[in-house]
């Protein structure tokens, strides 16, 4: 969808970002339009109140353990952000943000490691400001989607790959989806599993990559 001309590609992560982004796209928005949304009942993890704007990723943060889930974040607009020197990006859109949501979790309450966590709602346009800073201000950015790798992913790279403010600066890049299968039926909870798309898939990647960035900085360091 992303390929045609002129077409605006949504891809909310619940039920509120779907109603928002629904309406803004049908009486806002002049032009072809596309919702991707997942058929089974997807974790609300945003309220009414969350900000949303059509073609602005938000950053979501993980601030602590609550009773419900949800209020353990804070969401902003990605443009209103400001870096907290988080250790890497996970950036997602559609059910792989609540996913990457508890991935933050994982890797923070298992590991100590801060995660910022992106969610690219609008896929076309993207928000290009938002995946530079990732990049930019943690050095590793993992994508996340629940469909055949390199979808998003792919485009992220490419916004990464092209980006001035990145010439020189090492990005390490990793991509959480499905891996060149066909689909299956069963339960949303079993096959995020069997395509190793869940939480814990994400944040195993993460960490790998944290790992490998630590061995590499320790490594030029002791060659200075």
């Amino acid at each position: 969808m992303c390929g045609l001309p002129n077409m605006h590609v949504e891809v909310p992560c619940d039920f509120n970002e779907t109603r928002v982004a629904s309406e803004y796209l049908l009486f806002q928005v002049k032009g072809p339009k596309y919702v991707r949304f997942a058929r089974e009942a997807t974790p609300i993890v945003t309220t009414e109140e969350t900000p949303w704007e059509f073609g602005k990723a938000n950053v979501i943060r993980y601030r602590g353990e609550q009773d419900k889930f949800a209020d353990a974040f804070e969401t902003r607009l990605a443009y209103e952000y400001h870096n907290e020197n988080e250790d890497l990006s996970i950036i997602a859109c559609g059910p792989s943000v609540p996913e990457a949501m508890r991935a933050a979790y994982i890797l923070k309450e298992e590991f100590g490691v801060e995660t910022r966590v992106v969610n690219l709602h609008t896929i076309k346009p993207i928000d290009r400001d938002a995946i530079v800073n990732a990049a930019l201000d943690t050095g590793i950015v993992v994508t996340a989607e629940e469909h055949q790798v390199g979808g998003m992913g792919n485009l992220i790279a490419a916004v990464v790959g092209q980006a001035k403010e990145l010439y020189g600066r090492p990005t390490i890049m990793g991509m959480i989806g499905v891996k060149d299968r066909f689909g299956e039926s069963g339960a949303p909870w079993e096959l995020v599993k069997e395509f190793e798309v869940s939480a814990e898939h994400i944040a195993a990647k993460a960490k790998e990559l944290h790992d490998f960035a630590k061995k590499e900085a320790k490594a030029a360091s002791s060659a200075d």
